[in-house]
């Protein structure tokens, strides 16, 4: 949540630093993501008057201005045809710097040098919202200014000269997603007054029911309460400069004088709000109801939305006309014509508000705030503010009186005192009337008779004991804490053998260019529509889902490193290559999760063997003993005919290889091939291993041949490496495919297979003709596969 520090300090005396405020902001447990100040680049920009305008002598397109800067008078040439003389413009003098980085110089025009630039809003990173009375495409001629500001810096004359921080506030703080709850507690931090917004206005001497009659709310679990206002004789226009600007600086677009009152009051206060233009409502009645499944509603970005059965609306007598917490609809905008509007500030369901949020794909400031669960105390108090605002900037008049539906009143919470706990939990003694003082200073009060602490109404986390206690220390200090030095021997007892191998393959993985990733271990059902072989119940389902993307336990892999490549490639990353070494989950899996480690790669240039040859490495450093690949049907997520299970010698299966099945692809929509692998941890680290030998320097010379073999479709290389083996093994140092061929040249139901063999005794050095002999025996077998050597 973006927070404007002049807003803030509107309702608290900050003396202290931006710094020193976010340290103590985030030591008291109020997250500070960051800050910055408005506008930042912007320097040497100030305002100025033109005195004299005059057309260029060699160019009738360009003005030649004389500019009073206060301390000089400057000659800038412009060719922004809405200068006159006697107008206040933003002035960029030589060396200025703008938003956007440019640095201004002194530049001649046809002989005339111009000492400067005048500014555009969009120079100066400004937008219609914040100054609509602003030429979009000329230079900023500046409202509301007099003699006195000439030369003043444009940020200080503009009033935004402001710092913009930056809050993570946790779904238990709801009452920290205002400018108000954040001033509290930097009030209750740094020990000074709270000023509250002014929440007073007049009434007119008309009644609300000779507008309208009731409200009223199907079932108490779905609004615990609902209030509504009558203004009338509204009157739209643009807001006052001042509640435009702490719009923008908190990321708001103001759009009229209604609209953004009610957006002002979430931001101040918490607590959304909404305008309907009560002649567009039919009938004297509003009801709080659910919609029926495929109503539907045409919401304020003009889209129809189907809703369900579970969705909160806002209805008159005939239609819904608001999402309850998430949109208004079109049909009762406030704009122009409105003449009297109804003023909404209710309590909805959080869960329900999230949902319906969610299935909309509506994510709106309103709905962020009903999700995290307010209180229905803040309605009255943000219906008063707005009322009071209307009331402040003229827009309208508030009619007496307000329909207030409150079906489920808030119950005080009181907490039993016991001061001894909070010294036992915290390992520290801080005195009662310390403690009894910090917690008035966040507004929980102590009442010494029942001897209980009473939680504010806004405070809908306090609970118990422990909580009063988080209060205490979180404003007195986390840092006064004592700090024990362990009494006692640790012994480190070192990774396991298990977790040097697993480092020792992501660090072979990194070295061979593929990026380890993290993902979630919590997916959507929906995965297993795409991927297949996998029964949903034997999926481990989370009790208390974020929603239906995170509500089980994943069972696979591969969805993830899809994702990633998808998102790389979508950025125009020409070849990807990812692993992640995790583990899925399944019920039917008595033992702990198993852990499998897979890789990808996202290229139309590199193929099965690319990832095949990294395997081998791999399984070549681990020494595992006679790896092979030999075709398979059982991973219907891979190609059919592209790809392959991955055993030992003794048929233990340790993995899969093989492209990602095209249809798979389709669905993940990514346009290139995908290679993936998936390797068992458990299977791998089984498997056996060769020993590790030390031998000797080869003395003798290599012989290298390189074989073309033209192979029946049906035949695997792993036939052709066995045959090699099996006649040459104790002098065959290596033996390698390094190329596949499928084309014209060779006939139909044929393929070739390229490889390079590399020879070498240890007792001799061999000639021709000892490979030859060799070779002779190999070709006569291999006949007996209808494999020949290439042509």
């Amino acid at each position: 949540m973006k927070v404007s520090l002049e807003w803030l300090k509107s309702y608290v005396d900050i003396d202290c630093s931006v710094d020193e405020l976010v340290d103590k902001l985030t030591m008291s447990g109020t997250k500070v993501e960051g800050y910055e100040k408005r506008l930042e680049n912007i320097k040497n920009v100030v305002v100025g008057k033109i005195l004299e305008i005059s057309l260029h002598p060699h160019n009738q397109n360009l003005f030649v201005c004389k500019v009073d800067i206060k301390d000089k008078i400057l000659t800038i040439i412009t060719a922004a045809k809405n200068v006159k003389e006697g107008l206040y413009v933003p002035v960029a003098k030589p060396g200025a710097v703008l938003e956007n980085g440019k640095t201004i110089d002194v530049l001649e025009f046809k002989g005339i040098l111009s000492e400067g630039m005048l500014c555009s809003l969009e120079e100066l990173g400004l937008t219609r919202g914040e100054f609509p009375y602003a030429d979009e495409n000329g230079i900023f001629i500046l409202e509301g200014m007099d003699d006195s500001m000439i030369g003043n810096d444009i940020k200080i004359a503009l009033g935004i000269d402001d710092v913009i921080i930056d809050f993570e506030i946790t779904s238990n703080r709801p009452d920290c997603l205002s400018i108000v709850g954040i001033a509290r507690e930097i009030a209750a931090i740094l020990n000074k007054p709270l000023k509250f917004p002014n929440v007073s206005f007049k009434e007119t001497d008309e009644l609300i029911k000779n507008y309208i009659d009731n409200i009223e709310i199907q079932d108490k679990k779905i609004c615990r309460r609902y209030i509504g206002r009558v203004i009338k004789n509204i009157k739209i226009e643009q807001s006052p400069l001042w509640l435009r600007r702490r719009l923008v600086a908190c990321g708001i677009r103001p759009i009229n004088n209604i609209v953004d009152v009610t957006n002002y009051v979430m931001l101040e206060m918490g607590q959304p709000l909404h305008a309907f233009d009560l002649n567009k409502i039919c009938g004297r009645n509003v009801f709080v109801r659910l919609a029926s499944d495929g109503e539907k509603i045409i919401t304020l970005d003009g889209v129809e939305r189907v809703l369900r059965s579970s969705d909160i609306v806002i209805a008159d007598e005939n239609r819904a006309i608001a999402v309850a917490g998430v949109m208004g609809g079109l049909d009762t905008e406030v704009d122009e014509s409105t003449k009297v509007v109804l003023l909404e500030s209710a309590t909805f369901n959080p869960a329900m508000v999230r949902r319906t949020a969610r299935y909309l794909g509506l994510r709106t400031e309103a709905s962020n705030r009903f999700e995290k669960g307010l209180s229905p105390y803040f309605a009255e108090l943000a219906i008063q503010r707005a009322c009071a605002l209307i009331e402040q900037i003229g827009a309208g008049e508030i009619v007496k009186g307000a329909v207030d539906t409150y079906v489920d009143p808030w119950q005080q919470v009181e907490v039993k005192a016991d001061f001894s706990y909070i010294e036992k939990l915290l390992g520290l003694r801080i005195e009662k009337d310390e403690v009894v003082n910090i917690l008035s200073r966040l507004e929980i009060k102590y009442d010494e008779v029942k001897d209980v602490f009473i939680a504010p109404p806004f405070r809908t986390d306090i609970e118990d004991m422990a909580d009063i206690s988080e209060e205490v220390i979180r404003i007195y200090g986390y840092d006064k804490l004592p700090s024990r030095v362990f009494m006692g021997s640790a012994i480190s007892s070192g990774l396991t053998q298990k977790q040097k191998i697993v480092n020792n393959i992501k660090i072979f993985l990194a070295n061979s260019g593929y990026y380890e990733i993290y993902s979630y271990s919590f997916e959507s059902p929906k995965v297993y529509e795409i991927l297949k072989g996998y029964n949903l119940d034997d999926a481990v389902k989370i009790l208390n889902p974020l929603g239906e993307d995170f509500s089980i336990m994943r069972m696979q892999l591969m969805s993830s490193v899809l994702k990633t490549v998808y998102l790389n490639i979508s950025r125009n990353i020409k070849d990807v290559k990812v692993f992640e070494l995790s583990t899925v989950f399944k019920k039917s899996n008595k033992k702990l999760p198993h852990e499998k480690l897979v890789l990808a790669i996202g290229s139309s240039a590199q193929d099965f063997y690319s990832l095949k040859g990294v395997l081998e490495n791999l399984f070549d450093m681990l020494r595992i003993k006679d790896v092979k690949f030999s075709s398979q049907h059982q991973n219907s997520n891979l190609h059919p005919t592209r790809s392959a299970k991955i055993y030992t010698e003794e048929s233990f299966l340790i993995g899969y290889i093989g492209e990602v099945h095209p249809d798979i692809l389709e669905r993940f929509d990514i346009p290139v091939r995908v290679v993936y692998a998936e390797l068992f941890i458990d299977e791998l680290l089984e498997a056996e291993k060769e020993e590790k030998r030390y031998v000797q320097l080869p003395k003798y010379p290599a012989i290298e041949r390189d074989y073309a073999f033209v192979v029946p479709d049906d035949v695997e290389s792993r036939v052709i490496e066995e045959i090699f083996k099996k006649y040459s093994s104790d002098i065959l140092e290596e033996f390698r495919l390094f190329d596949v061929y499928k084309g014209q040249q060779i006939k139909q139901g044929f393929k070739s297979y390229a490889y390079r063999a590399v020879f070498r005794s240890k007792l001799k050095t061999l000639s021709d003709s000892d490979i030859n002999q060799i070779q002779e025996k190999i070709l006569d077998e291999l006949k007996n596969y209808n494999i020949s050597l290439r042509e």
